[in-house]
């Protein structure tokens, strides 16, 4: 077959063919590649689409983690806290309700406070009341 080749003269066509696809391929290595507005957005796109998987992964973690009793019915905080053993879980957790007393006592005196500067608010209403009646009254004179 390469007897064939030679005496058709198509060696010498094959190598200078094989020899054009080698410089062609050597001058495209040296092509840079620039940034452009599509690949900008395709990239927003992809970083998008990533931190949205990241979420519902992290979503799931948090969610395995969550208990619903201690949420409903007091306690701590229900996310990210460990899940009692089993024995540990007829424990009492908070066995000092002195805590939740001052929290009482706070908002009471909160509403106190409150309630005492409303009544100076419509103390001074009234006063300014007062004084434009008699202001208005002299004026009649």
């Amino acid at each position: 077959m390469a007897e064939m080749m030679f005496a058709l003269g198509q060696t010498k066509k094959k190598k200078t063919e094989e020899t054009k696809v080698r410089k062609t391929k050597a001058d495209l290595k040296d092509v840079v590649i620039t940034d452009t507005i599509e690949k900008g957005i395709r990239k927003e796109q992809f970083d998008r689409d990533q931190k949205w998987k990241a979420t519902g992964r992290d979503q799931i973690k948090r969610n395995t983690n969550f208990d619903m009793a201690r949420s409903l019915f007091g306690g701590t905080s229900a996310v990210n806290e460990p899940t009692p053993a089993r024995g540990a879980a007829r424990q009492q957790v908070d066995d000092d309700d002195d805590d939740d007393e001052v929290e009482v006592e706070e908002e009471e005196e909160e509403v106190e406070e409150y309630e005492e500067e409303e009544e100076e608010e419509e103390e001074e209403i009234e006063e300014d009341e007062e004084d434009e009646d008699e202001g208005e009254s002299s004026d009649e004179d």
